[in-house]
C-alpha cells in the first residue's frame, strides 16, 4: 500500500482516495498532520453508495403473568400460568434465539407498572428501540401490559404486538389490592390481538376473574375473540385456533418470521 501527495503551487495538499499506512504527512510550509493507520480517504467527487452499519433485528417477546402467576398473591400461587405459553412458543423459536435474534421474558404483571420497575425489568432487555417487540399479558398481565405499549410507544419503542389474553382491572377491589393502573388502558401497538375466556364449564379461576372484573373490550384490537376455555388456561387462549384456523400463536410467529424475511 502506499500513500500519494500532490502539492499545489499555494502549497496546500490532497488526497487520492487510497488506503494510507504512512502516521504522518508533511506539507510544503512544513505542517506535519497525524493520520490514523489505514484510514481511507475519500474524494469528495465519490458519490457512490456506502455501506453503513446497522444493529441486527432482534425480537424481544415480553410474557408478563397476573395476580398470582410469578409470585404468591394474596397467600395463593404462584402458579406460572403464563409459563405453558412461554416454553411452548420458544420451542418454535429455537433457532432464532440460537442465532442471537429472539428472547422472551416472563415478568409479573407489577414488574412493569412504574418507572423504575420498568426500566429494571424491560428496558434493560431492550438493544435499540428500534427492536420489535412483542407484549403477551394474561389477567392482570394483559391490563398492565396494555399500559406498557402506550408509555413505551411515548418513549420511542417500536411496539409491534399486544396480545391479551383474558385481561382483568375493571374493578374497584383489585385497584386497592394490586399494583395495577387505576385508568382503562390506551394500548399502542401495530397489531393488537385481544381473547376474551368464555368457558362452557367454568372452574374457580373464572370466579377470580369475575372479582377483579374483566376488561371487556370493545373496540381497538385488530382481532378481538372469545375462546371457551377457563381465565387459568393461558396456554389454551394463546394456542386455540381464532382466525382461519391460526391461533394467537401463530400469528405472533408470523409477525416476527416478516421481521426476517
Amino acid at each position: 500500500m502506499r500513500s500519494v501527495r500532490t502539492c499545489l503551487k499555494q502549497s496546500s495538499c490532497f488526497w487520492r482516495s487510497e488506503a494510507i499506512t504512512a502516521e504522518t504527512v508533511t506539507c510544503a510550509k512544513g505542517n506535519t498532520y497525524k493520520l490514523h493507520k489505514k484510514h481511507v480517504l475519500t474524494d469528495k467527487k465519490d458519490v457512490s453508495a456506502k455501506p453503513v452499519p446497522v444493529e441486527s433485528t432482534k425480537a424481544i417477546v415480553l410474557f408478563i403473568g397476573g395476580a398470582g402467576d410469578k409470585e404468591s398473591y394474596y397467600f395463593s400461587g404462584p402458579y406460572g400460568n403464563i409459563l405453558a405459553a412461554r416454553a411452548a412458543f420458544d420451542k418454535r423459536n429455537e433457532s432464532l434465539s440460537a442465532k442471537g435474534r429472539y428472547r422472551s421474558e416472563w415478568l409479573g404483571y407489577n414488574e412493569v407498572r412504574g418507572k423504575q420497575d420498568i426500566q429494571r425489568y424491560v428496558l434493560s432487555l431492550i438493544p435499540y428501540k428500534s427492536c420489535p417487540i412483542y407484549i403477551v399479558g394474561h389477567s392482570l398481565g394483559g391490563w398492565n401490559g396494555a399500559h406498557l405499549t402506550k408509555l413505551m410507544s411515548d418513549w420511542g419503542y417500536r411496539m409491534q404486538m399486544l396480545i391479551t389474553l383474558d385481561p382483568v382491572g375493571e374493578g374497584a377491589l383489585v385497584w386497592i389490592g394490586s399494583d395495577i393502573y387505576r385508568q382503562r388502558p390506551d394500548p399502542v401497538a401495530v397489531e393488537w390481538i385481544n381473547i376474551q375466556a368464555t368457558p362452557t364449564n367454568r372452574n374457580s379461576s373464572d370466579g377470580v376473574a369475575d372479582f377483579g372484573e374483566k376488561w371487556i373490550v370493545s373496540c381497538g384490537p385488530s382481532l378481538n375473540v372469545n375462546v371457551d376455555t377457563s381465565h387459568a388456561n393461558a396456554l389454551e387462549l394463546f394456542d386455540a385456533p381464532i382466525s382461519g384456523g391460526n391461533s394467537a400463536s401463530d400469528l405472533l410467529l408470523a409477525s416476527i418470521m416478516k421481521e426476517f424475511s
